[in-house]
């Protein structure tokens, strides 16, 4: 591997990122329904980790494309991945659907204004969520060792099913618990 393809890697790497951080109608897409205007809508922890894993998969195949001179194959872990997070997030959508159609449900999404990236993503009705800190934690480590094979091994990151029943486990009890977080409506 030459430094002029890590350079390029690095410079489309930082390119993609700076384009996605800056779109603001890209961070709307993050966000939960909800019947606040787009700028006071709360980001969604599912949406969230389904753009996080999105974005680190096709950035390691731009990287590897680029240093290899072909694109790599994807692996049964990295699609395994893809759809532990897509599950989770076609999870969450579908819970807050019903939920925003039941008039006897008081939904958070809908009574409270984004506070900031990290508390609306690790928070429920009750403050931090241990299942959704757990999950965000777990999905970053991952993240970053991902990152780290990509670049040192120059493959995509075989996750062990071990690993992928972790990662599927966490999303899971984040989704099942996302049935409690909005209360009955009180009168």
């Amino acid at each position: 591997m030459n430094s002029c393809s890590i350079a390029f890697s690095v410079a489309l790497a930082l390119i993609v990122i700076l384009f996605l951080s800056l779109n603001s109608r890209l961070l709307d897409a993050l966000k939960d329904m909800s019947v606040l205007a787009s700028d006071q809508r709360s980001y969604s922890l599912a949406k969230t980790t389904l753009f996080f894993w999105t974005v680190l998969i096709l950035l390691s195949i731009c990287y590897l494309g680029i240093v290899l001179g072909k694109v790599p194959e994807l692996n049964e872990g990295v699609l395994a991945l893809l759809g532990i997070a897509a599950g989770t997030t076609a999870t969450a959508a579908t819970i807050d659907s019903l939920q925003s159609q039941d008039p006897k449900i008081a939904r958070i999404q809908d009574n409270s204004k984004t506070e900031n990236f990290f508390l609306d993503i690790l928070s429920d009705k009750d403050g931090i969520s241990t299942t959704r800190l757990q999950t965000f934690i777990f999905n970053i480590i991952y993240g970053c060792y991902f990152i780290s094979v990509v670049i040192s091994d120059e493959k995509l990151f075989l996750f062990p099913a071990k690993t992928l029943m972790l990662l599927g486990i966490s999303s899971g009890a984040y989704a099942l618990l996302k049935v409690t977080e909005n209360r009955p409506v009180t009168k």
